[in-house]
């Protein structure tokens, strides 16, 4: 029996249950979307000229997921920021979403402060933490998340409530219909993808089967598959414990396919994922598959994944489910608990140390 069919090896790799977390992450969604219509949002006290959201990691992959899916039909600019400092247009005219599932993000409590003093608009989304103190004390709208879980398994917390506050503000089309199809979508596709589902059945772990021992690539084009190759990317880094890489089409023909041209030693070594959508244009299908080509023979291997559903944010989450459990199922072949990231926490303590 293929390791990954075993059903014992899940409970002894995975004692803190990051599979039950992924699996019940359709229910997480129904969740926020609750606290995100409940939330008291006092009307702004102008019309922004650009939204900016502040975030690191699990807190600003949402922000990036709601930036790419609205791209088409948001009339004002959507920034995503990852850093201690926001941009000098941040001002009155700015709506400011301070992201942090924690609520003890230092970058993003830098750059709420430096916000809060050039006067613009904030909301606040966090479970608890310095910002839900900040926002409170300053009078700015506060959606409190429910908290306790790493912030990669919060997706939906961190993704949903910044839509709906979106929605709700009139900067954006109503989705609800949208999210209904997205979370019917995911709770009837996740038995495919779970542990119960035999290795030769289930696409995510044939992909983590694929990855295994190699560096996992995920291209994907833009706008909405490049953030879910990024979300790849990250699942494998922090769940698998495994360098991994992403890139976007078209920007990688200009420069990355040329790379392919390494080693054997060297792309031998890489697996790549080509996150596929039937919306896709013909251009970029020419793309993908001459960009195929060009990798056939140098990569680890190559499998193109595709979305499911009807509108895009079904598609959208159709793959990132996909990736979770791919993810997941490597840490698995990884002998790796999924859950811990003491690298981070490492980090975390020696940026403690500076004032």
């Amino acid at each position: 029996m293929p390791k990954l069919d075993d059903g014992k090896v899940f409970k002894e790799q995975d004692p803190q249950g990051m599979g039950e977390l992924i699996y019940q992450f359709p229910e997480q969604c129904e969740k926020a979307f609750d606290i995100g219509m409940k939330a008291e949002l006092p009307p702004l006290k102008q019309k922004p000229a650009q939204v900016v959201l502040f975030g690191m990691g699990g807190s600003a992959i949402g922000g990036d997921l709601v930036r790419s899916l609205l791209e088409s039909e948001m009339e004002i600019p959507f920034l995503v920021l990852r850093d201690y400092t926001p941009p000098a247009f941040v001002g009155p005219q700015t709506l400011v979403l301070a992201s942090s599932y924690s609520g003890n993000t230092e970058e993003t409590l830098s750059a709420y402060d430096i916000a809060k003093k050039k006067g613009a608009q904030i909301i606040a989304i966090t479970s608890g933490g310095e910002l839900a103190k900040k926002a409170a004390a300053d009078g700015f709208p506060l959606v409190t998340i429910p908290g306790g879980i790493m912030p990669r398994a919060a997706l939906g917390y961190s993704f949903v409530p910044i839509l709906l506050i979106l929605q709700r503000l009139g900067l954006c089309k109503d989705k609800t219909a949208e999210f209904k199809e997205m979370v019917g979508l995911i709770k009837k596709v996740r038995d495919k993808l779970s542990p119960g589902a035999p290795a030769a059945d289930n696409q995510s772990k044939q992909l983590a089967e694929h990855f295994y021992g190699k560096i996992p690539c995920i291209y994907g084009s833009q706008p909405w598959k490049a953030v879910v190759a990024t979300r790849w990317k990250g699942q494998m880094n922090e769940n698998a414990k495994n360098t991994a890489a992403w890139n976007a089409f078209p920007e990688l023909n200009h420069n990355e396919t040329v790379g392919w041209e390494a080693p054997p030693a060297v792309t031998k070594q890489i697996a790549v994922a080509i996150l596929k959508d039937r919306e896709d244009s013909p251009k970029m299908q020419k793309r993908m598959e001459a960009t195929a080509t060009i990798m056939r023979g140098h990569a680890g291997g190559i499998d193109e994944v595709w979305s499911s559903g009807d509108s895009v944010l079904a598609r959208m989450f159709s793959l990132i489910h996909i990736g979770d459990w791919a993810s997941y199922y490597l840490a698995i072949l990884n002998g790796i608990d999924p859950t811990p990231v003491k690298s981070i926490d490492y980090l975390k303590g020696q940026l403690a140390t500076v004032k």
